[in-house]
């Protein structure tokens, strides 16, 4: 076959190409990273989920505890102070809560003898003590002077502070999670505009590269390739309208579509494909090739199975055509 390409051309063309697959690569580097951060909003988001249903959970508290718009101080102090007409006997019994460093008490409280104690836990850490005194020597029942229906309730309303400690604990972190992900929903926003705006600058860029190419090929080579056409050998004609039409298909993603490794086409099979795909008949291409009909059908028949269209009736031209 006769090489119509100068150095030149040979040179520009392939910087061409080099150029569309570099944009290309470009593309779908930022198509990946666009994918990860959506897969990392949506492990956030199910995170976010999950915390949500543990502190739906700890609702299930007093009513006091319940409570909405109050403090820990407030809501803490208002507990204590009710415990006392909870025991036997109220108007001398005294409260107390000491929570991370904090004091809770009723205003008549004395560290007396006669008391009840327990600790108060959250997240399975001891965080305070809640204490229950006597202010005088009563009669002894199930724990000293404390019945021990009392000693349960003792232990009950500690669990429940720990709940509530757990909860305002939890209701801190997601208001945190909350605004970490307002922050990343913005950000993730921004990046979607800039990554949309590179993807479209790209395509932009990418048909322009394609349109230069193409006005390069009708200017420059097919002319070449035309006024050869009129000298060769039939066989050499026919070689330069397979270049021809291949030259147009410039380009194309078919070369590297049909070469992909799950394909497991041949050298030769992806010459055949080409030349089956540019019109030429299984007879054209064993003239071309050298070969005999049947090798032609043949190789028409293993390029079929790799493609996976065996015994369908699909037509081998139109199938190469739309790859």
């Amino acid at each position: 076959m006769i090489d119509t390409n100068t150095p030149g051309q040979d040179s520009a063309g392939q910087q061409d190409i080099d150029e569309i697959l570099k944009r290309n690569l470009e593309l779908e580097k930022l198509e990946h990273e666009h994918r990860l951060m959506e897969v990392t909003l949506k492990n956030q988001t199910r995170d976010l989920k999950e915390r949500i249903k543990e502190i739906n959970c700890l609702y299930g508290i007093s009513k006091i505890l319940e409570q909405t718009g109050l403090s820990l101080e407030i809501t803490f102090q208002q507990v204590v102070e009710l415990i006392p007409d909870s025991w036997q006997f109220p108007e001398i019994t005294c409260a107390q809560l000491l929570l991370n460093d904090h004091s809770f008490r009723t205003h008549n409280y004395k560290n007396t003898f006669w008391k009840q104690q327990t600790e108060v836990v959250a997240y399975g850490e001891s965080i305070g003590v809640l204490t229950v005194c006597y202010l005088e020597n009563c009669p002894e029942e199930e724990e000293g002077p404390f019945l021990k229906e009392e000693r349960s309730l003792l232990n009950a309303i500690a669990e429940l502070l720990g709940r509530t400690s757990e909860r305002k604990q939890a209701e801190k972190d997601l208001s945190e999670s909350k605004q970490k992900l307002k922050a990343q929903n913005l950000l993730l926003k921004e990046k979607n505009i800039a990554l949309r705006e590179v993807m479209n600058q790209l395509i932009e860029e990418k048909e322009s590269l394609e349109t230069k190419v193409m006005a390069n090929v009708d200017n420059l080579l097919l002319p070449l390739i035309r006024r050869m056409d009129n000298r060769g050998s039939e066989i050499e004609r026919e070689y330069l309208m397979l270049l021809e039409e291949n030259i147009k298909q410039l380009t194309s993603s078919f070369g590297t579509r049909i070469s992909q490794p799950s394909h497991r086409l041949t050298p030769r099979e992806n010459e055949i494909c080409t030349m089956i795909r540019g019109g030429l008949s299984s007879k054209e291409i064993a003239k071309l090739l050298n070969l005999s009909y049947r090798s032609i059908e043949t190789y028409r028949n293993h390029i079929r199975k790799k493609l996976g269209i065996t015994n369908k009736k699909i037509n081998l031209v139109s199938y190469l055509a739309n790859i």
